[in-house]
């Protein structure tokens, strides 16, 4: 008996056509039109094969899923979300999102047994796997031609080539498989096989039906066409046009199948690719109008209303099991992994509901240290058992990130950074990591810290860090024209007590040990410009991060507070009282979002020998028409409204979208007499276009500001 499902039938297929839904990613949703216009003919359905996309829809469908309720599944889903293979940002604890404002590329290293690591898809599948799991109603069935429709799915075996065609088990997993696209999701082992997307093997899987199920058969066919000559004009269209070429071969061969009583609808999808997701309401309609205009052939297989009712009394809307216990199967996880999952998934009391006990898996491979958490549910002595299968991450726990940062002006101005970082955790069983971040080129930076909780899922932590940096002022005429430059370059001691704040952030409190150097860089090299002096002293800092992408985001709101205290007792050589504040904001309209900034930074100073050095303001966001750090002062103050469009999206595997946008800002210098920085608030402000890329923010804009100059920036960077 088919899990949390009537019996089902066992009966001959009913008299009708077959039908078979090839693969093309999100061009695939056309099936979803087609299938509604053979409802609306009376068309009933003997079985349905599918590849990929096609696997998808026929597989949920021929489950009995009803195609109105489909489409509002469809509709509801977060594409980018799912596609972008990570979990809500705003759910993911903080510990694991702290660095998302350094400018690390969109790829995560690992080291492991001496060799470095990559993932084995572009993209985690962890999402896309539970969503599946959602549409299918998690069935399971020893044979899939007891489906309410019959069914088949076509993946391919990795390690030859083959077709591999999905005829009983969990329906999800088939699924799954058929739509692995290889590079992009990870593949699926089985029965010794790597399973892969059955498009490079049989995308158009007609012999699955036509012969086997069904005397005649409708294609329904939305695979990418292939390039023309003028179209190849990247490495891109070069790779897409190998890999087209090699599905349209077999696809030409499922084709000589077919016979003069055959079907084939091909959809124009032109404009739309296998990657047009949020598209799928209109490539619905391109499938539903292809169907229309072929319908005078189609009517050829219609029957009566009396006839299509007792068909369709066949398609049972499947219901979601409902779990009496839950538990891990922990072969490819540690001891102690296993034993916290096992706690925090443990059914309490009453039957659980998959939809619950899919929100503690999401909430559980957010906390991450998971390539993914798949399940299966199978009734046992009458009992619905949902058996999770955690897979730590198979790059290791050592981590490695790259990056880089750049900025450029008119005016002449470069920087250039590069950026590196690793990171060891799970060092205990308490969840200790180790962290190490350099930076070269501008920006000089060494940083190493151990973060240590006192306890398995305790949100107290101690963390004691040591760290280099170098801080660079310049000085600038009223022209604009540089006339010197110092260099601070400052060895960093602290140690500190917190308090995890899960999801939202981390509070600390501590003491702080700088040894500052400044020295001339650039300009005058009077020695009395060289100094030295301690700065010891307490702090105290608070972070709270709900933006849904650090980079570009869309909603959410940020706050990042720092307050410090120089301590003459304890040997500091001045006694000044820092504070660095950020508030931000950020709502979405449609595809018009507003992102409100503050930020404050300043010294109150009371030192015994003046030793103290400045705040700066000036760059593109920045106060824009200023150059990076032009106004000097004691305290600087900054207010931004940004207002972008998003114009186009990319491929996930490139970044997340295109973007247009303004910036209004205001900004203030005041304190010491820092070159006579102005008291009062300057206005400024810049146009820009924009790209969310896997290398980091990337901004071509130009600005100005009152009293600064007119100025054209190319910004590669999260931190603006």
């Amino acid at each position: 008996m088919a899990l949390g499902q009537p019996l089902a039938h066992a009966a001959e297929p009913p008299q009708g056509v077959g039908v078979v839904l090839g693969g093309g990613g999100a061009r695939g949703f056309a099936h979803l039109g087609v299938l509604k216009e053979l409802e609306r003919l009376r068309i009933p359905i003997a079985c349905i094969a599918g590849t990929s996309a096609g696997a998808l829809i026929g597989g949920i469908y021929a489950n009995g899923l009803p195609l109105d309720e489909m489409e509002r599944e469809f509709d509801q889903a977060d594409w980018e979300q799912m596609l972008s293979g990570k979990p809500n940002r705003a759910e993911v604890p903080y510990d694991r999102k702290r660095d998302d404002y350094k400018n690390y590329l969109d790829v995560t290293f690992g080291v492991k047994d001496g060799a470095m690591r990559v993932p084995r898809g572009a993209i985690n599948s962890q999402a896309i796997d539970l969503y599946i799991h959602r549409l299918t109603r998690d069935r399971v069935i020893d044979d899939f031609d007891k489906l309410p429709i019959p069914f088949r799915a076509v993946a391919a075996d990795l390690l030859t080539g083959e077709p591999v065609v999905f005829k009983q088990g969990a329906l999800s997993r088939a699924l799954r498989a058929s739509m692995a696209v290889p590079g992009v999701f990870d593949l699926v082992e089985e029965d010794g096989k790597l399973l892969v997307d059955g498009a490079i093997a049989r995308n158009v899987p007609v012999q699955d039906v036509k012969g086997r199920c069904a005397k005649h058969v409708i294609v329904i066919d939305v695979g990418s066409p292939l390039l023309k000559s003028s179209e190849i004009q990247t490495l891109f269209d070069v790779v897409a046009q190998s890999s087209n070429l090699a599905v349209s071969r077999n696809v030409r061969g499922q084709m000589r199948l077919l016979d003069e009583k055959d079907i084939v609808i091909r959809p124009d999808l032109n404009g739309y690719t296998a990657a047009s997701f949020g598209d799928h309401q209109a490539i619905a309609a391109r499938g539903a109008a292809a169907a229309r205009a072929l319908q005078d052939k189609l009517a050829a297989y219609s029957v009566s209303k009396e006839a299509y009712a007792a068909w369709q009394k066949r398609l049972v809307k499947p219901r979601y099991p409902v779990l009496d216990e839950i538990q891990v199967e922990g072969g490819e996880v540690s001891k102690i992994r296993q034993a916290g999952l096992a706690k925090s998934l443990a059914v309490a009391g009453a039957a659980e509901s998959v939809s619950h006990a899919q929100g503690k898996l999401n909430e559980a491979f957010a906390s991450g240290g998971y390539d993914k958490i798949g399940y299966r549910v199978e009734e046992i002595s009458g009992r619905n058992v949902m058996t999770v299968m955690p897979v730590e991450r198979s790059i290791g726990t050592n981590y490695l990130h790259f990056g880089l940062t750049l900025s450029s002006d008119t005016p002449g101005d470069s920087h250039f950074n590069f950026l590196a970082s690793h990171e060891w955790t799970d060092i205990n069983s308490a969840g200790a990591s180790w962290r190490n971040a350099v930076s070269t080129g501008h920006d000089r930076l060494f940083k190493t810290e151990f973060y240590q909780p006192l306890g398995a899922g305790n949100p107290m932590f101690v963390a004691a860090s040591l760290g280099y940096r170098e801080q660079l002022y310049p000085f600038y005429a009223e022209d604009h024209i540089v006339l010197g430059q110092l260099q601070n370059n400052i060895l960093s001691t602290q140690l500190n007590a917190g308090w995890a704040l899960g999801k939202y952030g981390e509070f600390r409190l501590g003491v702080y040990h700088d040894d500052n150097r400044i020295q001339p860089s650039i300009g005058s090299s009077d020695p009395d410009l060289n100094q030295r002096y301690l700065d010891i002293g307490v702090q105290t800092s608070l972070v709270v991060d709900q933006f849904d992408n650090p980079r570009w985001p869309r909603n959410g709101y940020y706050f990042s507070g720092k307050l410090s205290s120089g301590m003459p007792s304890w040997g500091s050589d001045v006694n000044q009282k820092a504070y660095d504040l950020t508030a931000e904001t950020a709502s979405t309209y449609g595809d018009l979002t507003a992102r409100l900034t503050f930020k404050a930074r300043g010294i109150a100073a009371d030192s015994r020998n003046g030793d103290f050095v400045p705040q700066t303001l000036g760059g593109f966001l920045n106060l824009t028409g200023y150059q990076t750090g032009e106004l000097l002062g004691d305290q600087v103050a900054l207010a931004r409204l940004m207002m972008y469009w998003r114009a186009a999206s990319l491929p996930s595997v490139l970044g997340s979208g295109l973007y247009a946008g303004v910036s209004l800002e205001a900004g203030r210098v005041w304190g010491h007499d820092w070159f006579n920085p102005s008291q009062r608030w300057i206005p400024a402000g810049s146009v820009f276009l924009g790209a969310d890329t896997i290398l980091g923010p990337f901004f071509i804009g130009m600005g100005t500001a009152r009293g600064g100059q007119l100025t054209g920036y190319i910004y590669l960077g999260v931190n603006y």
